[in-house]
């Protein structure tokens, strides 16, 4: 079993977590109302997705 010879420090530990780090979700403008949404997802305002009308709108 793999076991390390010595406890890692600090720095090298966060050195190779560094890529774990959280990324801001990527949003973009819906094509039919112009509200801002994730990619490749219909739209919680209008209900469309590329162009078509999948869903009722949500009204709150």
């Amino acid at each position: 079993m793999a076991v390390p010879k010595r406890r890692l420090s600090r720095a090298r530990q966060a050195n190779r977590r560094s890529h774990l780090a959280l990324e801001r979700t990527q949003l973009v403008r819906c094509t039919h109302c112009g509200a801002m949404i994730r990619p490749h997802t219909i739209c919680k305002a209008c209900g469309h997705y590329r162009g078509r009308q999948i869903t009722q709108a949500q009204s709150d």
